[in-house]
């Protein structure tokens, strides 16, 4: 008899148990791959377990130098809080799966011996709570839900970390082009103290003079020593950000120079492509869809708990079954708390979204109109500006040379010329550094932003 009721228990156990899940969560990191080289265009990305293809990418990507697209893909495969952060994924996708599967049911006995006589009682309840079967579809959706918010938090923190590599690839790039402007002033000073060398064996100029040019020369060649050691800095602040131990001097830089682009943005389609696309703000709708799904399952009836079950009393060689029932009674707790939870959560989702939305717009509308200046300011220098400063200096040392003129007027139109072809090598690296971040605003890469007869000058690789 006894073998009956293990045979009974047994089967009834089969019966409610949930079927073995697994977490599978290839599918999400192919989706978030699309998703990052959507905003990015770049396909590389850490996927965890494949270490060794990661390293293996970046040491390929690393050798014979990078270009700014290239940063991108090793800080992609390489950075170690994105490593970290795409953890998150196989984290809520788990939690997924756990929401889908059923709970175990209870099993309860009781033995109760004689005190007077007769047979030993045997009572055996096996429970299994039967509101979650009709809970567990909206628990799963919620949950799958909550796996699409993470994956788009997780892609927008990497396309914001690919935004940075790419800025600190061109701020690394226009401090090379700076160390050549300084050394190209060096130059510049060398040729004027050598000039003013002549002109005082001439008799034509002062030891002040010359004095002051050995001075100007020396001051240049102190600024290249600095320029140099700010090179080397924003190498290693772009090895930081690409998660690479590559000493900042191999750390080599290639691809085109820091130029103006000739082509242009709409502000108007840069607005509707980053309300579209950014994944932010994507994540922040999914949150109220969320928020607002979730109200219904707190409104649920007053039965909170309901289990039902199988009920075997074996007594005295008699076996009884029966069903077996087990209630929660909703007396003082009817969930009022919670539902106002839920509810005030939503408007809370709504509001953020609402402040968010408004942001993104400032952020695109910053971009564009740095973008723009940078680029005008920068075109002011390259065809107007500099060409003054080169021309007034020629003109002055031949002034100079010929006695005309005196030696303050030189020193003066050589201090104008230096100055102007750093502050155009800034202006450059300010166009460059524009870019990613009208980029990360927008959620789409540059190209995207551009009209078909734009694309051909981008200042991208």
């Amino acid at each position: 008899m006894q073998n009956q009721v293990f045979k009974l228990s047994s089967a009834a156990l089969l019966l409610v148990l949930a079927g073995c899940a697994s977490v599978d969560v290839t599918p999400n990191y192919d989706g978030v791959q699309d998703q990052i080289a959507a905003a990015t265009g770049a396909d590389d990305l850490y996927v965890p377990g494949q270490e060794g293809a990661a390293h293996e990418r970046v040491t390929e990507l690393l050798e014979g130098g990078l270009t700014a697209q290239e940063a991108v893909q090793v800080c992609l495969l390489n950075n170690r809080e994105l490593q970290v952060r795409l953890f998150e994924i196989g984290l809520s996708q788990a939690d997924a799966v756990q929401a889908g599967m059923l709970s175990n049911p209870s099993l309860e006995a009781l033995i109760r011996f004689p005190v007077n006589g007769g047979s030993t009682g045997t009572e055996f309840g096996l429970l299994q709570n039967l509101i979650e079967l009709w809970r567990r579809p909206a628990l799963k959706g919620l949950a799958e839900g909550e796996v699409d918010r993470v994956t788009l938090d997780v892609a927008f923190r990497a396309v914001e970390l690919a935004a940075q590599a790419k800025s600190e690839f061109y701020t690394a790039q226009a401090s090379e082009a700076a160390l050549a402007v300084a050394e190209e002033n060096l130059g510049t000073t060398q040729e004027f103290l050598q000039l003013t060398r002549e002109r005082l064996e001439a008799g034509a100029a002062t030891q002040v003079d010359l004095n002051a040019a050995r001075s100007e020369y020396l001051e240049q060649q102190v600024f290249v020593r600095s320029t140099r050691f700010d090179a080397l800095e924003a190498k290693r602040r772009l090895a930081g950000v690409l998660g690479v131990t590559t000493p900042a001097r191999e750390l080599r830089l290639v691809g085109p120079p820091l130029a103006l682009p000739e082509w242009s943005v709409d502000l108007e389609q840069a607005l509707e492509v980053a309300a579209e696309h950014r994944l932010d703000l994507r994540s922040a709708v999914k949150a109220v869809e969320l928020a607002w799904d979730a109200i219904p399952l707190e409104r649920r009836p007053l039965l909170r708990s309901l289990s039902g079950g199988l009920d075997v009393e074996l007594e005295g060689g008699d076996l009884a079954l029966g069903p077996a029932v087990e209630l929660e009674l909703p007396i003082f707790d009817q969930n009022q708390a919670q539902i106002a939870k839920a509810e005030l959560r939503y408007a809370r989702e709504l509001r953020q979204l609402a402040g968010l939305e408004a942001q993104v717009a400032q952020q695109v509308r910053g971009a564009y109109e740095a973008l723009a200046m940078a680029k005008e300011t920068a075109r002011l220098y390259r065809a107007e500006l500099l060409p003054l400063r080169e021309s007034g200096l020629e003109l002055a040392r031949e002034s100079f040379a010929a006695g005309k003129t005196g030696f303050l007027s030189v020193l003066e139109a050589q201090e104008q010329l230096l100055e102007a072809r750093s502050d155009y090598v800034d202006w450059l690296e300010f166009v460059a550094m524009s870019i990613p971040a009208l980029e990360a605003a927008c959620g789409r890469p540059i190209l995207a932003l551009q009209g078909p007869a734009e694309t051909a000058g981008a200042h991208d690789d």
